[in-house]
């Protein structure tokens, strides 16, 4: 299973970071005679004022907060087409420690946050009134988690919160000029999604 999450993650950052980044780059390159470091900068790849990595660190403790007292039913992530099922059963190990963080923190954390918030958000920002780019980079985040509704209607309340969670992340990411603060968040709430979905499944 460890292997397979890596393989995962590595697919994941080829495809969904490491493609569409030298795409990125090509373009500013050929264009606009950019260096690496500047076209980097550009995609959210910096740190970023501390404060708003204050501010995802709050936002992700609260979520967290939210799901250890909402206690949802461990079978909610555990459906047949669910990335959370290879955690199933496996308890608190090094192990299932490991593959969380790599779930959380590379294949869905960087990977999706570098690609919506790092490319997208960014691109639009600078052509576009910040609301306009940030609802319609939230818009697009939407889109492909409206896929599970194909196989789990019954989860449709969830996807007003992915909505506003993008938004929040959004807003983070042009604030700040950087994915350090949605990344964070956003790998924080994967990781104990996984743990939770380890822990509980094994008592």
């Amino acid at each position: 299973m460890l292997a397979k999450i890596a393989t995962s993650g590595l697919a994941n950052l080829i495809l969904l970071a490491g493609i569409p980044f030298l795409l990125y780059w090509g373009w500013h390159r050929w264009r606009h005679r950019r260096a690496l470091a500047e076209v980097a900068c550009r995609a959210g790849l910096r740190p970023g004022p501390p404060r708003y990595l204050a501010y995802a660190a709050v936002a992700a403790l609260f979520n967290i907060a939210v799901l250890l007292a909402w206690s949802p039913p461990i079978s909610s992530f555990t459906s047949h087409d669910s990335p959370q099922r290879v955690f199933e059963g496996l308890g608190l190990s090094g192990t299932s420690l490991l593959m969380a963080l790599i779930y959380g923190v590379v294949t869905t954390g960087f990977c999706e946050e570098f690609l919506f918030r790092g490319l997208l958000a960014g691109s639009l920002s600078r052509r576009l009134p910040a609301w306009l780019a940030n609802g319609l980079q939230a818009f697009l985040f939407l889109l492909p988690h409206l896929l599970v509704l194909r196989v789990r209607p019954e989860l449709w309340p969830l996807l007003p919160v992915v909505f506003v969670a993008a938004l929040f992340l959004g807003w983070l990411r042009i604030r700040s000029g950087s994915i350090m603060g949605p990344w964070l968040f956003h790998a924080a709430i994967n990781v104990a999604t996984c743990l939770y979905v380890a822990l509980g499944s094994s008592a």
